[in-house]
């Protein structure tokens, strides 16, 4: 990292970079004036659907022997557990050289992935995996590796979530998405 970023502006990019694309996918963002661990809402304005939005952001450090990239994301386990309407999505952004990689993954199913992680028999090395349950901080590393087209994380394939929108972000207001891109 330049010695001359610092991690606010980094952590705030990363958000402006994922209200953009909800923008751009014709939703309306909205932004609190007091963080309490909802980063963004985005509201359909036609039909008023609602949902919340962390996001987090990392830098790719790269690993020389495959040159698969890994971030860590700091998530709330409180906001991992907690149910509430609207629900909440995680949008975890990574900046991978010149350009943001993300996944967006529906609170529901990061509960499960880490639920199904922590379940896990373990093998090892380090330390055992600790239920959101029992730990003693809020404070929950998530690892991600994005390989070529592939992402993992917490033993589990992430594949389906990378670069990819849940069926509750669609592309609104008559856009169309064509070859990836939106027209």
């Amino acid at each position: 990292m330049p010695t001359n970023e610092k991690t606010t502006h980094f952590g705030r990019a990363g958000e402006y970079f994922a209200m953009s694309e909800l923008l751009l996918r014709g939703w309306n963002v909205a932004v609190p004036v007091v963080d309490v661990g909802d980063d963004v809402f985005v509201i359909n304005d036609d039909d008023k659907t609602t949902w919340r939005v962390q996001v987090k952001s990392a830098r790719a450090k790269l690993a020389a022997s495959t040159g698969a990239a890994s971030a860590r994301f700091n998530l709330s386990r409180a906001q991992l557990r907690r149910i509430e309407d609207p629900e909440l999505f995680f949008m975890l952004m990574v900046r991978d050289g010149a350009r943001w990689r993300f996944l967006v993954v529906p609170r529901e199913r990061m509960l499960e992935i880490h639920q199904r992680y922590v379940n896990t028999p373990w093998v090892g090395p380090g330390r055992r995996p600790i239920s959101s349950d029992d730990a003693k901080t809020d404070k929950l590393g998530f690892d991600v590796v994005i390989d070529a087209g592939d992402a993992y994380g917490w033993n589990t394939s992430l594949t389906e979530f990378l670069d990819a929108w849940p069926p509750e972000l669609p592309v609104l207001g008559g856009r169309s998405v064509r070859g990836g891109k939106l027209r």
